[in-house]
C-alpha cells in the first residue's frame, strides 16, 4: 500500500493522466480502423502498458532511488516501448510519451547535458515516421516536439533545483534549532555548576570556620552557656551537612537533556522513518560529548539520505557502566562489500570520536547499514 502511494502522488498523476489519454485515442483510432489487425492492436496495447509500468518504477523513491543502473535500465525500456509503438502505429501525437520520457533526465544526468542530447534522443522516432509511415510532416511536427521537450528538461531542471534548495534549508533549520538546544543545556549546565561551587567555596567555608569556633567556644565555657554553644555547634554542622548534600545533587543533576537537541534534529526529515530510541536514566554531564553524539546522529542521517535506498532509519542511545554507546542502523539494501569506503563525513566523525577516547565501528550487512559508537563518560 505505501509502495501505491508513493507512486500515485500528484506529481506522477501529471504524467498518468496525459499518458493515459494519449494511449486510450490510439487505441480506439486502432480499433476502429481496419488497417490494424488484432495482433498490433494488443501489441500496442502491450506497449503502452510496459512504458507507463515502468515509467512508474523509474520515478519511485521508495525502490529505486539511488541505483542508477536500475533507473537507466527502466529508462531504455520504456524508450524501446515507445520505439516499438512507433513502428505499432503513425499517429505522431504519440511523440508526447517521449516529453513525458524526457523529464526523468535531469535526475540522472545534468541540464546542459540533456539538453546537447536531445536531439539523439529525439530524432529516432520522427525518422520512425518519415522513412517507414511516409508522414511529410515529421520534419516540422519533429521541430515543435524538440521545443516541448527542451520546456519539459527546463521545468523539471527548475523543479528540481527549488526542492534540493527546500531541503537543503529545511536541515540546515533543523540542525540550527539542534545546535541551539544543545547550547541552552550547556548554559543551564554551566550555570548549576558555577552555583554548586559558590555555595561550595562561600557558604561551606564560612559554615566549616563557624563550627570550628563553636567548637574551640564549647570547650573554654561551662555551664548553661556550655549547653547553648554545643547546641549551636550541632545546628551548624547540621546546615553544613545539608550544604554538601545539596552541592552533591545540584552536581548530579547537571546532566544535559540530549533528547530534546536530538527530536529538533529529527523532526521532519524528509523520505524517511526514524526511530530514536533513549535509555531512560542516560546522564551525559559532558557537552563535548553531548555534541560528538549530536553530530554523529546528524552526519548519520545525511550518509542515509544520500547514499542509501534506505526507509526506516533507527538510533538506540543507552549508558554502560562507564560509557555511552550509540547505535545506528538502516535498512537500505547495499550490496555487500568487503571494504567499506569511508568519505569525508564518516571519516570526520570517526576523529571526533578518537578525540574524546571512544571508538566507533561501522558493518555494512544484507539488512542495511550499521554504526556502533562507544564513548567514555567525561566528567
Amino acid at each position: 500500500m505505501q509502495i501505491l502511494k508513493s507512486l500515485f502522488r500528484k506529481e506522477n498523476l501529471s504524467a498518468i493522466f496525459p499518458w493515459a489519454v494519449v494511449s486510450s485515442i490510439a487505441l480506439s483510432l486502432m480499433v476502429s480502423s481496419d488497417n490494424y489487425s488484432g495482433q498490433k492492436v494488443a501489441a500496442a496495447g502491450c506497449a503502452l502498458l510496459v512504458y507507463i509500468v515502468f515509467f512508474l518504477l523509474a520515478i519511485s523513491d521508495h525502490e529505486y532511488r539511488n541505483n542508477l543502473q536500475t533507473r537507466l535500465l527502466f529508462i531504455a525500456i520504456q524508450y524501446a516501448a515507445i520505439m516499438s509503438l512507433g513502428f505499432l502505429s503513425p499517429f505522431t501525437f504519440l511523440a508526447i510519451l517521449v516529453t513525458i520520457w524526457s523529464a526523468q533526465l535531469p535526475y540522472l544526468m545534468s541540464f546542459k547535458q540533456a539538453v546537447f542530447t536531445s536531439p539523439i534522443w529525439t530524432a529516432p522516432f520522427w525518422l520512425i515516421m518519415y522513412f517507414y509511415w511516409q508522414a511529410d510532416t515529421s520534419l516540422v511536427s519533429a521541430l515543435l516536439f524538440w521545443t516541448f521537450n527542451i520546456f519539459a528538461l527546463h521545468m523539471v531542471h527548475t523543479n528540481i533545483k527549488e526542492k534540493r534548495a527546500t531541503e537543503k534549508a529545511m536541515e540546515l533549520n533543523r540542525e540550527l534549532m539542534a545546535t541551539q538546544t544543545l547550547l541552552g543545556e550547556a548554559s543551564k549546565q554551566a550555570e548549576r555548576v558555577r552555583i554548586a561551587r559558590n555555595i561550595h567555596d562561600l557558604l561551606g567555608h564560612h559554615l566549616t570556620a563557624l563550627t570550628i569556633n563553636l567548637q574551640v567556644a564549647s570547650r573554654i565555657s561551662d555551664g548553661e552557656a556550655q549547653a547553648k554553644i554545643q547546641q549551636c555547634h550541632d545546628l551548624a554542622k547540621l546546615l553544613l551537612s545539608d550544604v554538601r548534600e545539596a552541592v552533591s545533587e545540584i552536581r548530579e543533576k547537571s546532566h544535559i537533556e540530549l533528547s530534546q537537541a536530538l527530536h529538533a534534529l529529527l523532526d521532519d526529515v524528509p523520505n524517511l522513518s526514524i526511530s530514536l530510541d533513549i535509555e531512560d536514566d542516560l546522564t551525559i554531564s559532558n557537552v563535548d560529548v553531548a555534541e560528538a553524539i549530536l553530530r554523529s546522529v546528524q552526519e548519520s542521517i545525511t550518509n542515509t539520505l544520500r547514499h542509501s535506498n534506505a526507509s526506516n532509519f533507527n538510533i538506540h542511545l543507552c549508558q554502560k557502566k562507564d560509557s555511552v554507546q550509540l547505535q545506528m542502523y538502516d535498512d537500505g539494501r547495499h550490496k555487500q562489500q568487503n571494504n567499506i569506503q569511508e568519505g569525508n563525513g564518516l571519516t570526520g566523525m570517526r576523529e571526533r570520536i578518537a578525540h574524546l577516547g571512544g571508538v566507533l565501528d561501522t558493518k555494512l550487512t544484507t539488512a542495511g547499514f550499521q554504526i556502533q559508537i562507544e564513548l567514555p563518560e567525561l566528567s
